[in-house]
């Protein structure tokens, strides 16, 4: 018998830079794809989390064939987050992969105050658009 292609869709993380000891969700859903109806519908398994090439925790997967992991770090920098389904005697393996980046709180910091400068300076241009054409409207 064939084995039925299986894939992780929609891997995403709640938050792609936490601060170091911050817990993080990795969540996503495991799918077959059914030929005959020409379409991926939900499948349940176990799937595993490995961090950086080791396995880290297990799940399985829900009815709808959604799953979720929580995950922190203490140590800073890139982590490869990926998760495996190992496959069953019916469906085929697979797996998916993102990267997170884990940082301190002053790079937390640092990253907020650049975003409310460029928030600010995106205000000020919009409101100096619309000064200057109202102004160029009155000529």
């Amino acid at each position: 018998m064939e084995k039925r292609r299986t894939r992780i869709a929609g891997l995403h993380v709640d938050n792609s830079k936490p601060v170091t000891g911050e817990e993080i969700t990795i969540s996503g859903y495991l799918q077959w794809y059914d030929k005959k109806a020409k379409r991926w519908e939900p499948l349940r398994g176990w799937l595993k989390l490995y961090i950086d090439g080791r396995e880290i925790g297990r799940v399985a997967s829900k009815p709808d064939g959604s799953f979720e992991f929580k995950y922190s770090s203490n140590l800073t920098g890139r982590r490869k987050v990926e998760v495996r389904f190992v496959g069953d005697p019916r469906h085929e393996s697979c797996k998916k992969e993102l990267v997170i980046e884990v940082i301190t709180s002053e790079q937390r910091r640092r990253i907020e105050k650049i975003a409310k400068i460029a928030f600010v300076v995106f205000t000020v241009l919009i409101v100096l658009v619309f000064v200057i054409s109202l102004v160029l409207s009155k000529l």
